[in-house]
């Protein structure tokens, strides 16, 4: 069954941060941490395009440093097309591992914005290792909980990216390197926003949400050779939205 089935007139549980109450216009914004555009926030805190309608009334926090990922449920504007995209999970298309602690992988680049993402450890020396990205820089991973076989440079990862806008609110880079899958699908050339608004994992424990606060147990060990897959659900705000969401 098509996952995607589950949300029916684009009703979702998603990321929120602030004092919510129930019919108020959402859009993608900053959290606690200030760490732009990983939740919906009210658009009078911040104007810009509405993505969303609130449906329930909801004080929450979140920090995806700590980390705290608080969600409420939503209804997304103008009843929109989602997509249910795989990650490639060849050897090909993972990306490169230089150096590592037992908290913290170093990689040639990657962009100064994927606190809340995840890291799979593809291959190599501590395969199958799945952990929480809970801060970054341009080269360093640190992850929420150590690793308990440290990576090396023999070792390749797939990052699986935070829900929301990515890096800074710019869409999502359509490279074949850290998002293969989104890239196959769509013309690499393609300026659309794409946005992912729930990563999941399927394989022994069932299919699963990569969601840190409900599902903590997923930074675990052992998942190679278990047929485990990574996909997301996306939106597409290409025609939907204005240029400025």
């Amino acid at each position: 069954m098509d996952i995607c089935m589950d949300y029916q007139e684009g009703i979702m549980k998603l990321p929120v941060y602030g004092t919510l109450y129930k019919g108020q216009a959402l859009k993608w914004g900053t959290d606690a941490a200030a760490e732009a555009n990983r939740a919906l926030v009210t658009v009078d805190a911040q104007a810009d395009d509405q993505f969303a309608i609130c449906q329930e009334a909801v004080t929450s926090t979140m920090n995806a440093t700590t980390p705290t990922m608080t969600q409420a449920t939503v209804r997304i504007l103008n009843n929109p097309s989602l997509l249910k995209i795989y990650y490639d999970m060849s050897t090909s298309n993972d990306a490169d591992v230089s150096s590592s602690t037992n908290t913290a992988v170093t990689v040639a680049a990657v962009d100064d914005y994927l606190e809340g993402s995840w890291i799979y450890i593809n291959s190599g020396t501590g395969v199958g290792q799945l952990r929480y990205i809970k801060t970054c820089t341009t080269t360093v991973l640190t992850v929420n909980t150590a690793f308990t076989v440290t990576p090396d440079s023999t070792s390749d990862f797939i990052l699986i990216r935070y829900p929301g806008l990515q890096a800074s609110g710019t869409g999502l880079s359509l490279d074949t390197t850290y998002y293969s899958m989104i890239a196959t699908v769509l013309n690499e050339t393609d300026t659309s926003l794409i946005i992912p608004l729930k990563n999941f994992v399927q394989g022994p424990m069932g299919i699963k949400e990569l969601d840190i606060t409900a599902n903590p147990d997923l930074e675990t060990d052992g998942l190679n050779g278990r047929g485990v897959r990574f996909f997301s659900i996306c939106v597409n705000t290409d025609g939907l939205y204005a240029t400025g969401i």
